[in-house]
C-alpha cells in the first residue's frame, strides 16, 4: 500500500505570482503534499489559474515572513506585481528564478512570449511548410517544459542543501531550455553536415512514412521507420510493388522519394476511418495514432478506461503525469555523498531505457551527479554493419560514414550516453539475467520505458525487482501505460503526440492540424519521469521503495490541461491560428533579408503596438487600435508589416525592435543557434571530446545552480561496454574468473555479434 502521506508534506513553497512556467513548479510541488502558497496578484487566464492554482493558497505581499521561512520561492515574472523590498527570502530559501533570457548576457532584458522563444530557440525553423512562414509549436510547452526543469532545479538544490549543506539559487531561462530539447538537430548537423529544415507534414531522417496523413473522417499520425514496419505496412496496404522501383533498394530510399510512396497510400487511407487504420495498424506493430481533438482526448476509450481525468467543478482535468502504484512501506534513507559533483553524488541508476523520453530522464540524473550505469544488449546499438541508405538518411555518423566500429560513431546513441556509464549484458540468456539480477540490489533507481509486457516476460517484474531491493525506486516509462485498450500499442513521439491532441494547436490559420519540429511527447515524459524519480528519492526515508509508471501519453496531456480546460469553458475546439495568439495582436512569423530568413515579433501591450506603428511607418490611424480592432485587420497589419520587415538582416531587426521593448526574435536554423552571441555568453554549450568522432557542441543541463562557479563538465558517452568490468566487479561482486567466462559466452561483450 503505497502511504497517505504525500512527498512533500513538510515542505513550504512560495509562489510569487508569475507564469506559467511558475505556475507549473509550483503545482508539482503542491500535487506531492507541499504547502503552496501564492503571492501578489495572478497573471494568468482563467482556465490556466483553475488547472495549476488547484491546491495552492493565497496571500499578499506583504506577508514577508512566508518568505523568508519558505523551503523554496519561486519567481517567474519579469515584471511582477510584487516589489523587490517584499523579496526577502531567508537564508535557507532556496530562491528558483525562471525567465524567457536569464539574468545575464547581451538579451538579458530581453521580452520573450513563447513565439519569440520558439523562434529563437530553433525549434519555429522546424515546423511548417517550405514554402511558407515556418510555424511556432504549442504555445503552452515553452513555459511547460520551463516549470519542469525549473522544479528540477529545486529539487537539486534541496538534495544539495539536505545532503551537503550547499544553499543555492537556480536559475531557468525559456530559451535554454528549448535549445536543451531539440539536441537531434545539433548532433546531425555537427555530424552530417545537415541542417534540419521544415519538411511539410512529415518528418524526416527516420524513413518513410513518418508524419500527418488524411482519412475518411479525419487524420492520424503514422511512422514506420524500420523496413520491417514499412514492409508489413505495405504488405498491408497491398503496395508490396513498390518496392520493385528501381529507385528503391531498401525501404529507406523512400526516404528520397517520398511522394513515390505518399501516391499510392494516401488514396488507399482516404478511403478509411482513421480509427480502423489505427487498429489495423497497431495490430500488425506499426506506430499510428488517431489525431486527436481537444475533445476528443475527453471521449477517449483509454483515457476514460485509466480514471485518468479529475472533476472541477463542472469541467475535466488531466489526472497527475505520474503515479506511484506500489511502496515497500520501509523507510530508508538515501546513501551519503561521495563528495563529487551535483546534489545526487552517491545515487547509482541502472539505465535500461531506450530511444529519447527514458534515455533523457536518466541523463538529467547523471548531470545532477549521479552514477548512471547504461546497460545496454550487446546488439542494442545496432549490427555491426549498416546499410548505406540508412547511413545516409539518419546522418548520425560522422561525414555520412558509418567507419569502423560505427556503432561507437552514431550521435543519437551518444547523445542520450552523455556522462553515463556502459554495461554490456544479455539479458535474453539466464546467464545474463542471473548478472543483472546482482546488480539490482545495490542500485537506488532503475529506469525503463518498455512496452508493458517486457520486462514481466523477462520475470523482472516490479515484485521481484522489490524483491531483490525493496528500497529500489523502480521508474517505468510505457506509452500507453500498463493497462487500458491501448496499454500494447507501439508509441513513438511522433504519433503520440496527435493522439494527445498537440497537432490540434499547431498548423496555419484555418487549415488542418500539423506535425511539430520536435516530437514533444519525449522531453515532456523525460522531464516529467525525471521529476518524478526526484520525488521519490525525496521521499524514500518515509516509504521506502516505489514503483512509478509515468506513461508517455499521459505526461504528454499534462501539459495542455489549461487548454483542456478553457475549451470546455468556451464550449469549442481551440481554432487553428498559425503564428497569432489571441493575447498578443498582431503576432507573427515575418520575411526578413535572404533567402529563408525570418524574425518573430509579438505585441504585448499597448505602448508596444504604438512604437511599432512609428517604427514600422503603419498608417497612423492604426496606432489607436484596440486589441479586437487590430485583431478584425490582422491580414492587412502583417501584409504591412512583412513589407517593412523584409528589408532587414533579421538579427538586426530583432535587437532594433526590442531596444524600443517590443518582443522580437530571429528565426534561427541550427548554425544560428550555435553562434547566437546570449548563447555563447552563458555558456550554454559544452565541448565534448567523443571517442570515435572527434569534439561535439552539446546543451548543457539549463539550470544554472548559483553555488557553482561554473557548469560541472560534460562527460562523454562511453563506448560500448566501456565500464563492464569495473561496474560487475565492484557493483555485481562478479570474480574474475565469473566475468571471463561471461565474456567467453558473449552475454558480455564489447562489440555486437557477428
Amino acid at each position: 500500500m503505497v502511504s497517505a502521506v504525500k512527498p512533500f508534506s513538510e515542505l513550504k513553497v512560495v509562489e510569487l505570482a508569475g507564469s506559467i512556467a511558475g505556475a507549473y513548479c509550483a503545482k508539482l510541488f503542491a500535487d506531492n503534499g507541499a504547502q503552496v502558497v501564492t503571492l501578489g496578484e495572478s497573471q494568468l487566464k482563467q482556465s490556466q489559474s483553475l488547472y495549476l492554482d488547484r491546491g495552492k493558497l493565497t496571500g499578499v505581499a506583504e506577508e514577508t515572513d512566508r518568505i523568508r521561512n519558505a523551503d523554496v520561492v519561486i519567481r517567474s515574472a519579469p515584471y511582477s506585481s510584487l516589489q523587490q523590498p517584499f523579496f526577502l527570502p531567508g537564508p535557507e530559501t532556496i530562491l528558483v528564478e525562471i525567465s524567457p533570457y536569464g539574468s545575464s548576457g547581451p538579451y538579458s532584458d530581453w521580452l520573450g512570449t513563447s513565439a519569440t522563444v520558439y523562434a529563437h530557440s530553433g525549434h519555429t525553423y522546424l515546423t511548417g511548410d517550405p514554402e511558407r512562414e515556418p510555424l511556432m509549436g504549442p504555445p503552452t510547452h515553452p513555459p511547460y517544459a520551463a516549470g519542469l526543469f525549473a522544479f528540477i532545479g529545486a529539487m537539486g538544490a534541496l538534495f544539495d542543501r539536505e545532503r551537503n549543506g550547499q544553499i543555492h539559487s537556480v536559475e531557468v531561462t525559456h530559451l535554454e531550455v528549448l535549445v536543451a530539447l531539440h539536441q537531434m538537430s545539433f548532433v546531425r548537423y555537427q555530424l552530417g553536415n545537415d541542417v534540419l529544415c521544415r519538411m511539410g507534414n512529415r518528418w524526416t531522417g527516420q524513413g518513410q512514412p513518418n508524419g500527418m496523413y488524411r482519412c475518411a473522417d479525419g487524420w492520424l499520425a503514422l511512422s514506420a521507420p524500420t523496413d520491417v514496419q514499412l514492409e508489413t505496412l505495405l504488405s498491408i496496404t497491398g503496395l508490396t510493388d513498390l518496392l520493385d522501383d528501381p529507385r528503391i533498394q531498401s525501404p529507406m530510399d523512400f526516404q528520397e522519394h517520398p511522394q513515390l510512396l505518399d501516391e499510392h497510400l494516401v488514396p488507399w487511407l482516404l478511403e478509411r476511418e482513421s480509427r480502423d487504420v489505427v487498429e489495423l495498424f497497431q495490430a500488425a506493430q506499426i506506430p499510428s495514432a488517431p489525431a486527436n481533438t481537444i475533445f476528443g482526448l475527453l471521449e477517449d476509450d483509454h483515457l476514460e478506461d485509466r480514471n485518468f481525468w479529475r472533476q472541477a467543478g463542472s469541467w475535466l482535468i488531466p489526472g497527475p503525469p505520474f503515479q506511484t502504484s506500489f511502496a515497500s512501506g520501509t523507510p530508508t534513507e538515501l546513501p551519503a555523498s561521495e563528495g563529487g559533483e551535483g546534489p545526487l553524488s552517491g545515487i547509482r541508476v541502472l539505465d535500461l531505457a531506450k530511444v529519447w523520453a527514458g534515455p533523457l530522464a536518466a541523463r538529467i540524473l547523471a548531470e545532477l551527479g549521479a552514477q548512471v550505469i547504461q546497460v545496454e544488449a550487446p546488439w542494442g546499438r545496432g549490427p555491426r554493419e549498416l546499410p548505406e541508405s540508412l547511413v545516409v538518411a539518419q546522418r548520425f555518423h560522422p561525414d555520412n560514414i558509418q567507419g569502423p566500429d560505427q556503432w561507437n560513431r552514431n550521435g543519437h546513441l551518444i547523445k542520450y550516453g552523455l556522462n553515463k556509464e556502459s554495461v554490456v549484458l544479455d539479458l535474453s540468456r539466464e546467464e545474463g539475467l542471473a548478472t543483472f539480477e546482482r546488480l539490482v540490489p545495490n542500485v537506488d533507481v532503475l529506469i525503463e520505458n518498455f512496452s508493458p509486457r517486457v520486462m514481466p516476460q523477462l520475470g523482472l517484474d516490479e515484485h521481484h525487482l522489490h524483491h531483490l531491493n525493496e528500497d529500489l525506486i523502480y521508474m517505468t516509462m510505457p506509452g500507453y501505460g500498463r493497462s487500458g485498450p491501448a496499454e500494447n500499442w507501439v508509441a513513438y513521439g511522433t504519433t503520440v503526440d496527435s493522439h494527445a491532441g498537440l497537432s490540434q494547436l499547431v498548423g496555419y490559420k484555418d487549415e488542418h492540424p500539423w506535425k511539430c519540429g520536435v516530437a514533444w511527447p519525449d522531453p515532456i515524459a523525460g522531464l516529467h519521469a525525471a521529476a518524478a524519480v526526484l520525488t521519490a528519492l525525496w521521499d524514500r526515508s518515509t516509504k521506502g521503495g516505489v514503483t512509478i509508471e509515468a506513461a508517455q501519453f499521459e505526461a504528454t496531456i499534462s501539459v495542455i490541461g489549461d487548454v483542456i480546460l478553457e475549451a470546455q469553458m468556451n464550449d469549442h475546439e481551440p481554432l487553428l491560428m498559425g503564428n497569432r495568439d489571441h493575447d498578443y495582436v498582431p503576432q507573427g512569423v515575418y520575411p526578413c533579408k535572404g533567402s529563408d530568413q525570418w524574425a518573430s515579433i509579438s505585441i504585448t501591450d499597448q505602448g508596444a503596438w504604438e512604437t511599432l506603428c512609428q517604427v514600422a511607418q503603419l498608417p497612423e490611424e492604426w496606432a489607436q487600435l484596440g486589441k479586437s480592432e487590430r485583431q478584425i485587420l490582422h491580414d492587412s497589419i502583417d501584409a504591412a508589416l512583412g513589407s517593412w520587415t523584409s528589408n532587414f538582416d533579421q538579427i538586426d531587426l530583432a535587437e532594433s525592435l526590442q531596444d524600443q521593448g517590443i518582443a522580437a526574435a530571429p528565426v534561427l536554423n541550427v548554425p544560428g543557434v550555435l553562434a547566437d552571441k546570449h548563447l555563447e555568453a552563458r555558456s550554454v554549450f559544452g565541448m565534448v571530446e567523443q571517442p570515435r568522432v572527434g569534439a561535439i557542441l552539446f546543451p548543457c543541463l539549463p539550470i544554472h545552480f548559483s553555488a557553482a562557479t561554473e557548469r560541472p563538465p560534460t562527460r562523454p558517452a562511453p563506448v560500448l561496454g566501456e565500464n563492464n568490468r569495473a561496474v560487475l566487479r565492484n557493483i555485481g561482486g562478479l570474480s574474475a574468473t565469473e566475468l571471463e567466462d561471461l565474456e567467453s559466452l558473449g552475454v558480455v561483450a564489447t562489440e555486437p555479434p557477428v
